[in-house]
């Protein structure tokens, strides 16, 4: 149990991230996988047009960010 390991994210967007739809850069800009469903991503308020940025991550949350970004981000079709 690394209490780097964890964000504080609704149960909607956590699902989103679990799965490989949404991905934060270490600055904190949220990243959107470009096989999520853009009807279903309206549908739960995330804002596919528009820069959105969480606020910057620890250096142990980036460490876990950099894994997710590379093994659980889907990021092509």
């Amino acid at each position: 149990m690394d209490g780097e390991n964890g964000l504080m994210l609704t149960p909607s967007i956590d699902h989103l991230f679990d799965r490989g739809f949404i991905s934060f850069e270490d600055s904190g800009r949220l990243l959107v996988s470009p096989v999520a469903d853009q009807t279903s991503l309206a549908k739960m308020a995330i804002e596919i047009n528009e820069t959105v940025n969480v606020g910057v991550f620890s250096s142990g949350q980036r460490e876990y960010l950099d894994f997710h970004r590379n093994d659980i981000f889907l990021e092509s079709r």
